[in-house]
């Protein structure tokens, strides 16, 4: 059973109405790790939702936390606005938003394109019309209960002038600098480090609580009853430990249901991080690889399990597999499912489908030969024309035109942006002259093997293959060479795209003219 499968069967198990919830602080770009997330919950809604279970899905942006610190993407100028909430600092781009609305607004474009639908609620609007204020005024109330159990759980100690409020000063706008010592419902008096004394609304957003207390308070007056989270947050005595006592304890409610997941790690640079800058955003993920593809990447994952992202030659490797689980899924008859696989590429897909009834199987281009042909052709038409050449494809669907068209597009940005150099070539229109001269002898006998047979040959990536292996064999010419040699009048490099396939989409003619340009016939 799908990983998915298993969470929704025990939330049914449960009863309902279930409310999931994710969410995230938009301090930085919110990259491929955070979105580990909102995906997570995304596909367990929709396993609950095929279940027949009462489900919805929240997205909670928590633009309320203060800016913690001039982030290396910031402007030095930003150090007035540390402590602030994001929500009330000014935007990083030219946009007059707020400095949350500049990072949330592509993330939530990127969320709507990945077929996720939540009802969204920012932090500082839901303290603004009071839903916190519940939640706050019990555990305000029991502060010294609240007190015993973080020290008790967590085993760090409080400061002895400890307060579970946050006001925010309206004299230097800042959240964090205040210090709560009193509370006369519904308002807290506080003391700011500017020298400003007042009081705070719980009612309102002139203030917030700590995120120990933030979390329980929301799963509260939202009523959530499962939320995917990271690992950090599940340690022993982690904020999850603290926020289930707290909200059974004080609150009288049920934790929900935890779905821990591991971190997404970038290929040789470690974890994401926004606050450090390693990170592939959410943005440029979907600019390089189909929707789809990033759903698959979640979905064929258990949450448990960390993933290492490389992206470079491993989108093209990810994008290939998404295309093994489509095939499988539209050729495999046989109603067992050992693997999960059509299960896995059902959640994967933007659009909700159930089965293969009315669902069009999309005729796929194996993303390594498309990376290949969109660096040499220069539009739809003639990379539609070379595909049915090289790929004996007598016609496209709609549907499968639409999917070419916005995979090549992910090409161009995949090279411009994350792709080796090693994979990005530009095709001599003839050898230049400085490339024949260099060509060893070795070279030129591989050649004038190659100016033998591959003027009978079919035209074609298999024939093409095969002949250039067993024309250099037969001559005892290490296949190697031959391709080196072809790489070197073609490319000017050592190295290219798959060979046979290169060849193929080239017309035979114009090969053979590049060999003799080189063997100065």
């Amino acid at each position: 059973m799908h990983w998915a499968d298993v969470i929704a069967s025990r939330l049914k198990e449960s009863g309902g109405p279930h409310r999931i919830a994710t969410g995230i602080t938009p301090s930085g770009h919110i990259h491929v790790g955070n979105m580990r997330e909102i995906l997570t919950g995304d596909i367990v809604h929709r396993a609950a939702r095929d279940l027949e279970v009462d489900s919805t899905l929240y997205y909670l942006a928590d633009d309320f936390d203060p800016l913690r610190k001039v982030y290396p993407f910031l402007l030095e100028e930003y150090s007035q606005h540390v402590g602030k909430p994001l929500s009330e600092i000014p935007s990083p781009g030219d946009d007059g938003g707020t400095y949350a609305q500049y990072f949330l607004k592509p993330f939530l474009e990127s969320v709507e394109e990945l077929g996720i639908h939540p009802i969204v609620l920012p932090s500082s609007e839901s303290y603004r019309e009071g839903k916190y204020a519940e939640p706050a005024r019990i555990l305000l109330d029991n502060r010294d209960k609240v007190r015993e159990i973080l020290t008790r759980v967590s085993g760090r100690e409080l400061k002895k002038d400890w307060f579970p409020y946050n006001a925010k000063c309206p004299s230097c706008g800042r959240i964090d600098s205040t210090t709560a010592y009193d509370w006369e419902e519904p308002l807290v008096l506080f003391k700011c480090k500017c020298g400003h004394e007042g009081k705070a609304d719980i009612r309102t957003d002139d203030g917030k609580l700590p995120w120990r207390l933030d979390w329980p308070a929301r799963w509260f007056w939202l009523g959530v009853t499962c939320e995917p989270f990271g690992k950090d947050h599940a340690a022993s005595g982690g904020s999850y430990d603290t926020s289930s006592e707290i909200i059974r304890s004080i609150l009288e409610k049920e934790p929900p249901m935890s779905v821990v997941y591991e971190w997404i790690q970038l290929k040789g640079k470690g974890a994401m991080s926004s606050s450090s800058g390693v990170v592939v955003s959410g943005v440029d993920m979907l600019k390089m690889t189909p929707p789809e593809v990033l759903r698959f990447l979640i979905a064929k994952n258990q949450p448990g399990r960390h993933i290492d992202m490389d992206p470079g030659l491993g989108i093209l490797n990810l994008v290939d597999e998404f295309d093994r689980y489509e095939k499988n899924f539209f050729e495999d008859t046989s109603e067992e499912d050992p693997d999960d696989k059509k299960r896995t590429y059902v959640l994967s897909m933007v659009n909700d489908i159930k089965d293969r009834s009315g669902t069009e199987q999309i005729m796929n281009v194996p993303y390594r030969h498309l990376v290949t042909l969109t660096q040499l052709v220069s539009d739809m038409d003639h990379l539609v024309e070379k595909l049915k050449r090289t790929e004996g494809i007598d016609k496209f669907t709609k549907r499968s035109l639409d999917r070419l068209s916005h995979r090549r597009s992910c090409v161009d940005f995949w090279l411009e942006n994350y792709a080796p150099e090693g994979v990005r070539f530009t095709l001599y229109d003839e050898p230049p002259k400085e490339e024949i001269d260099n060509l060893t002898d070795d070279l030129l006998s591989a050649l004038k093997a190659m100016m033998q047979d591959l003027p009978s040959i079919e035209w074609n990536a298999e024939s093409i293959h095969n002949a250039i292996y067993e024309g250099s064999r037969s001559r005892d010419i290490n296949p190697k060479v031959t391709f080196k040699a072809f790489y070197r009048i073609l490319l000017g490099r050592d190295r290219g795209p798959r060979l046979g396939f290169f060849l193929s989409t080239m017309d035979r003619d114009d090969v053979l003219r590049k060999i003799r340009i080189a063997l100065g016939e």
